[in-house]
């Protein structure tokens, strides 16, 4: 089992990714990633949890496997790059709805603030 202390100093480094679409950036902006206030695109995805990955291509894929968004998003998927600097790292753990995550998708237990994005670009 992976302790998340050990992953936090070892593994994540300075940077997190999340994987979202375009035609969200706006909203994202004014309300950070609050999945308070958002639809899901998951079915197994938690009200309150923003799933990020250590990877941006980890995170991508996720987003281009979403069967609950409309088809148009998936040409339109963005990465967000997380400076993990500007997190509360008391509210990241282990992504449990992956099997044997071995660290590569984590959970951020609140909303990551606009202020904490550092880049967004278009993944091809």
């Amino acid at each position: 089992m992976i302790r998340l202390k050990d992953l936090l100093k070892e593994e994540i480094g300075s940077m997190l990714y999340h994987a979202t679409y375009k035609p969200l950036l706006k909203k994202i902006q004014v309300d950070g990633l609050d999945t308070n206030k958002s639809k899901k695109a998951w079915e197994d995805s938690k009200p309150g949890l923003v799933y990020l990955a250590t990877d941006p291509d980890v995170a991508a894929s996720y987003a281009e496997s979403s069967e609950m968004v409309p088809d148009s998003y998936i040409d339109n998927i963005i990465i967000l790059h997380i400076d993990t600097n500007k997190l509360d790292k008391s509210k990241l753990s282990i992504d449990r709805n992956v099997q044997d995550n071995e660290g590569d998708t984590l959970e951020y237990a609140g909303i990551v603030p606009w202020s904490a994005i550092s880049k967004v670009e278009r993944y091809q």
